[in-house]
């Protein structure tokens, strides 16, 4: 065979730069495409969700206040998807009402009080337990829930809780999907229902359960045995009420921060099974039987003790005013 002019050996050693290049083009072209479907609810039924539901899963893994999601996309940290979802997210006050079903944001209800809604601190696939029970205090406010009751003597005898699995929970669901446990404390002369342990394991991320402004965070000696952190959250428009969790550690909150119930997290569950602390209620009902959890309380800031000093004088002193 003869062989070829250079001219043509040149024109053969081109196409490979030009297939290349045309390659590129259509993949970017698929890519855009795929994306402006994506943006338009094309793939709303798939595992994919629409891209609102993947920019909420961005801004949930670092911020969740509304000011804050919007600069972000104004900044132009979320670069190609900014432009596609910027107006639909200018158009909400909340922006947390994007939810990602797979994350669970912001996580159900689990009670509420006089109009203010207590999210889940604990996210519905993590959760173990809810125990609903007397607050050591008398300025704890009775909590009124949407939960069936569960069955305090089977669970207690088969220590296998009767509680919804995580996938149960559909996007949208107002309560958490399970049932709840109400145990009266004999030694404690307080209302039924006025706190809520949470069952979770150690580590597991604990989330603001309501929306309003954490106005004190600090330590206290729990039962004499182990420091323990103690949040203080004022509901948006109640200056009557404190919300307050405790048995927790890693906190990341502090005076001043605005929080959004079951979306802003705030510390980490406290490992109370390794702090000597013995006879946790909630280990008698649950599988493993450790009974680490959280606790949430919504207390009375009108209160007074028998002396005449107020709630706020004794629980609320060092605490920022909103």
């Amino acid at each position: 065979m003869p062989a070829q002019p250079k001219s043509a050996e040149k024109r053969k050693r081109r196409k490979w730069p030009i297939v290349l290049v045309v390659i590129i083009v259509l993949l970017l072209a698929l890519a855009g495409g795929s994306a402006l479907a994506w943006s338009h609810g094309l793939f709303k039924d798939t595992a994919l969700g629409p891209l609102s539901d993947r920019i909420a899963t961005v801004i949930v893994g670092q911020r969740f206040d509304t000011e804050t999601t919007v600069e972000a996309v104004e900044a132009g940290v979320l670069e190609e998807t900014a432009d596609i979802c910027k107006e639909d997210l200018a158009e909400t006050e909340e922006v947390v009402e994007y939810q990602v079903a797979h994350d669970g944001f912001p996580t159900p209800l689990v009670a509420e009080y006089d109009g203010v809604l207590i999210h889940s601190p604990v996210h519905p696939s993590k959760l173990n337990g809810i125990l609903f029970h007397q607050a050591s205090t008398k300025y704890g406010l009775p909590l009124e829930t949407k939960l069936p009751e569960a069955d305090e003597e089977k669970v207690f005898k088969t220590k296998s809780y009767d509680f919804a699995k995580a996938e149960d929970q559909t996007e949208g669901d107002e309560y958490l999907k399970g049932k709840a446990l109400h145990l009266w404390r004999r030694w404690t002369p307080t209302e039924m229902d006025t706190s809520i342990d949470m069952g979770a394991e150690a580590g597991d991320e604990v989330y603001a359960p309501v929306t309003g402004t954490v106005v004190l965070v600090r330590t206290y000696r729990l039962y004499n045995t182990c420091d323990d952190y103690e949040i203080h959250i004022q509901p948006d428009g109640r200056d009557d009420l404190d919300v307050v969790e405790i048995h927790i550690t890693d906190v990341t909150v502090k005076a001043g921060d605005k929080v959004v119930g079951g979306v802003t997290p705030m510390a980490k569950v406290r490992d109370l099974s390794k702090e000597k602390i013995t006879d946790i209620q909630l280990a008698y009902y649950t599988k493993p039987g450790h009974g680490n959890h959280t606790h949430v309380q919504v207390n009375d800031t009108n209160w007074k003790d028998k002396d005449g000093k107020t709630y706020k004088e004794l629980r609320l002193k060092d605490a920022i005013e909103v």
